[in-house]
């Protein structure tokens, strides 16, 4: 037995030709129907700034120059200006988190790095996670061209510790509400692979460790009171390419052993070397 008497008169909720909106509102609710809410606003979200507050300039050949070379002499000055800079905002820091010390925040932050790239290569199940470790702009980034491929990646070890070389707190959006930046220098060795989505090797060696130098920014909304240290970009060094270029692969199909001599004839067409020193410029009598 169905549980009405009758058939539903789904056309008794819409909209009359000579009804207003308000009207079929008011029509709704006396019948005990809520009418529908439509919101245009696009939501929007304050949990980072993404983007970097006057972003940390790396000295050129870091990590592959010696101490005592005039380049780095050079920025060895440029660094004694930053450091009021970054003390002022250290203060800052310390305003909201008093118990915020740079050496203990290089251990914190390398922790939050290794886990992050970790769970990196299961993304799609450990996306809640990621987003306590990393921001959405990064997490954006870091697995923009992840699909259909697989990434294996393993932390080694350090080349040398990690350190922090710029600190930034400014405020965004509106007064008093402030955002930290911490730039941490990370020499290590990695070991990153990546393959499509038949297996095949599309970038790196699964085999061999490599010399990474990185510079990554940590923010962290510090006028929140459940606030966290994230992950939230990197800085590139100087010489240094942002595009990968990712070995070619493709179908081998079998070479029909059987040929003709159409196909004779093109194959030999192919070993003739062009020079184009012998080829002979025209005469002027040809133009004219």
């Amino acid at each position: 037995m169905q549980p009405w008497e009758s058939p539903v008169d789904l056309s008794a909720n819409k909209l009359n030709e000579n009804e207003s909106t308000s009207d079929l509102r008011r029509r709704l609710r006396r019948n005990g129907m809520l009418p529908p809410l439509l919101f245009y606003d696009r939501p929007i979200n304050i949990g980072h700034t993404g983007q970097i507050f006057d972003p940390y300039v790396p000295p050129d050949g870091d990590g592959q120059t010696s101490l005592l070379s005039p380049k780095r002499l050079t920025h060895l000055k440029d660094e004694l200006v930053d450091k009021g800079k970054n003390y002022k905002d250290l203060l800052l820091i310390r305003s909201h988190e008093p118990s915020f010390k740079s050496k203990p925040f290089a251990s914190e932050a390398e922790n939050i790095y290794i886990e992050a790239h970790n769970l990196l290569q299961n993304y799609r199940q450990n996306e809640s996670r990621l987003f306590e470790l990393v921001t959405e702009k990064a997490l954006v980034d870091m697995t923009a061209d992840l699909r259909l491929r697989t990434l294996r990646w393993k932390f080694v070890g350090n080349i040398e510790p990690p350190k922090v070389v710029h600190i930034r707190c400014k405020e965004y959006l509106s007064k008093g509400n402030h955002y930290a930046q911490v730039t941490v220098r990370f020499y290590t060795q990695q070991i990153l692979s990546i393959y499509n989505r038949f297996g095949r090797l599309l970038y790196g060696n699964p085999d061999t460790a490599v010399d990474v130098l990185e510079y990554v920014v940590f923010e962290k909304h510090i006028s929140d009171e459940y606030g966290t240290w994230r992950l939230h970009c990197k800085v590139a060094p100087p010489n240094s390419s942002a595009n990968y270029t990712y070995v070619p692969t493709q179908r081998l199909f079998p070479v029909d052993s059987s040929s003709t001599p159409e196909s004779n004839d093109l194959i030999d067409n192919k070993d003739i070397v062009h020079n184009p020193t012998s080829v002979s410029s025209p005469s002027k009598s040809n133009i004219n």
